[in-house]
């Protein structure tokens, strides 16, 4: 008679287990890698923004000409429901003396030549052009889970 010498019936349940733990270890590892690369790739695109944004606010101050100023003021647009969702969060007062708050959407962001930044469906950036503050919409997480909605904030 031959010695069988296979995984027994317990040796093989064990050993898909551990298979299993693994494995969605290496999901969520590769989700919260995700997550941050995401975060990180929004940061970097509101900072390219705050840069043309600080451009275009100097260009302003020298020419004194509200034609220099990219996107749709705010004050047009407070009717937009992701605009209206975001200013009910009062992150900034739209009403305050000497601010000039404008939305960017993707046509104006390819417009100021940032045809690599990619809004997502619905998203869009307020700018005030006075203080080259940057908002987006949507706002990112961060790594603690804490929304942040502008660069200067996290």
């Amino acid at each position: 008679m031959k010695s069988e010498n296979g995984l027994s019936f317990i040796g093989t349940i064990i050993l898909v287990i551990i298979i299993a733990v693994i494995t969605f270890g290496v999901v969520y590892f590769v989700r919260i890698q995700a997550d941050k690369e995401q975060a990180e790739d929004i940061k970097t695109n509101m900072l390219l923004v705050q840069a043309k944004v600080k451009k275009l606010s100097g260009d302003y101050i020298l020419e004194e000409k509200e034609e220099v100023l990219v996107g749709t003021k705010l004050s047009e647009m407070q009717e937009e429901q992701p605009i209206k969702d975001f200013l009910e969060k009062e992150l900034f007062d739209i009403d305050e003396k000497d601010k000039k708050y404008y939305v960017l959407n993707q046509q104006n962001l390819n417009d100021m030549g940032l045809n690599n930044v990619v809004l997502e469906e619905n998203a869009y950036y307020i700018v005030e052009y006075t203080s080259s503050e940057v908002y987006y919409t949507n706002g990112y997480l961060d790594e603690n889970g804490n929304l942040h909605y502008s660069v200067s904030e996290s």
